[in-house]
């Protein structure tokens, strides 16, 4: 079971990043470019190789998940000592870990996070809708890693 915790808020962030991503596998490699064109960017590649592959995983499930905006919203945030990124989606469906036979295709990816990530998990939430008309609700999953 992954770690169920609120996200930590009392250091701000040096560095923070927000996109919204089309719900298209298309978009995954692109998004892979742009996240680590941003941690070259924040003197961050260190982080390159883990938080590329968690990045990707995540977000490989949450565009799936139907958006009423049609975009899977994400956040990347640099702290001194770690690096956060969140991924929005709109179930309300825990994340957990599956275990897959070697034969499998698919099914690994939080396995992989939960294996690199120094702590990941998720929080429940609530989104406003795109013109304001009532909360949605989602779910935020998250990991980070540690210098």
């Amino acid at each position: 079971m992954p770690v169920t915790m609120a996200p930590e808020r009392n250091n701000e962030a040096a560095e923070v990043k927000e996109w919204g991503w089309t719900q298209h596998p298309g978009c995954v490699p692109l998004s892979r470019k742009v996240f680590r064109k941003w941690l070259a960017k924040v003197n961050a590649d260190h982080y390159e190789e883990d938080a590329t592959l968690c990045f990707m995983e995540l977000l490989t499930n949450a565009i799936r998940i139907e958006s009423p905006t049609g975009l899977t919203h994400t956040k990347w945030l640099l702290y001194e000592d770690k690096l956060r990124v969140e991924v929005h989606d709109y179930s309300t469906h825990a994340p957990f870990l599956v275990t897959q036979d070697e034969n499998s295709e698919s099914g690994r990816g939080l396995i992989l996070v939960h294996l690199l990530a120094d702590k990941w998990g998720y929080d429940h939430t609530r989104f406003l809708g795109e013109h304001g008309e009532g909360w949605i609700p989602g779910k935020i999953v998250w990991f980070e890693l540690h210098k």
